[in-house]
């Protein structure tokens, strides 16, 4: 037996796959510049699609009925960002999911004329702390 199907200690998985074979062979993903801060929310059932790997069902199954990020995807499938961010691209390219990326600062809508942060921006900031 390899390395690669060996079974790692305290894990719940019978054998784990390279990182490499999950992607198939990519290294990065449609979007490269998905930030690990995106919200992802499932489009589809992971219980009605067939043909997906393990990986991608496990990503929908999490991001069903509520948003994830791509950083808590990878902790949650214990998976590389960068696979992560290959694995939702394409989910999203098939619209199975679906990417929410906030404003950067780089991005117009998230400052005012004199270059501040706008007041929908600091809006949306309050109200997601009061949520808390």
């Amino acid at each position: 037996m390899s390395d690669a199907t060996l079974p790692l200690d305290g894990e719940d998985e019978a054998y784990t796959v390279r990182p490499y074979a999950v992607t198939g062979g990519r290294v990065s993903a449609a979007h490269a510049g998905l930030p690990m801060e995106a919200l992802v929310e499932a489009t589809s059932d992971p219980q009605t699609l067939t043909g997906l790997t393990p990986e991608k069902k496990k990503i929908l199954q999490l991001a069903t009925g509520q948003f994830q990020s791509v950083a808590e995807l990878s902790a949650h499938t214990r998976l590389p960002l960068g696979v992560v961010r290959v694995l939702v691209t394409d989910l999203a390219e098939v619209h199975h999911l679906k990417i929410h990326v906030g404003g950067t600062v780089q991005d117009a809508s998230t400052h005012d004329a004199s270059g501040g942060l706008s007041l929908s921006l600091l809006e949306s900031v309050l109200d997601g702390i009061a949520a808390l």
